[in-house]
């Protein structure tokens, strides 16, 4: 066994344990599911118009701002998750979802948003879920070559008239 579900401290509901040892540089997982327009709680940004919204283990990874694991696309559109450094057996699989997602896109409907504060519990931690759009330079330069690729492409006008209409207001 790879992997396990099991509660976890660091958030509400289950996280992806690893079952055995990962060495740095290892497969561990590869996300499937349906291709969305939308951000969803439980998906993953894989282009500038597109999110998968992920099925279980994926479903169940959890953000940490000091992660063990990072994203590489097997296809245009289907992330693969990569051991950082090495993960020890029943250590918790976490990766970092700067390294998916470019910014947190409001919600039409308020029901639908959901807490974007960050429990990791690293010494690491920024204090809430992170998105490519804010990470400090220093982590780009740590993550690399661990980036959903669309990241590293131009954006399309609207995100970034998006990005600065939430940066100016926050």
């Amino acid at each position: 066994m790879d992997y396990y579900f099991k509660e976890t401290k660091n958030c509400i509901g289950l996280g992806v344990f690893a079952g055995r040892p990962f060495q740095a540089g290892e497969w561990i997982l590869t996300a499937v599911g349906q291709l969305v327009s939308e951000q969803t709680m439980f998906s993953i940004q894989v282009d500038w118009d597109w999110h998968l919204d992920v099925e279980p283990p994926a479903r169940f990874l959890n953000h940490s701002c000091n992660p063990n694991a990072g994203v590489r696309m097997k296809e245009q559109l289907t992330p693969m998750f990569i051991a950082l450094r090495e993960i020890a057996k029943d250590e918790e699989i976490t990766f970092d979802y700067a390294m998916t997602e470019f910014m947190h896109y409001p919600r039409n409907d308020p029901r639908l948003e959901f807490d974007l504060s960050c429990a990791c519990g690293s010494p690491e931690c920024r204090g809430k879920m992170g998105y490519y759009s804010e990470l400090p330079e220093e982590l780009k330069q740590k993550y690399q070559g661990f980036f959903a690729p669309y990241l590293l492409r131009e954006p399309p006008p609207a995100a970034m008239i998006l990005v600065r209409s939430q940066t100016s207001a926050g």
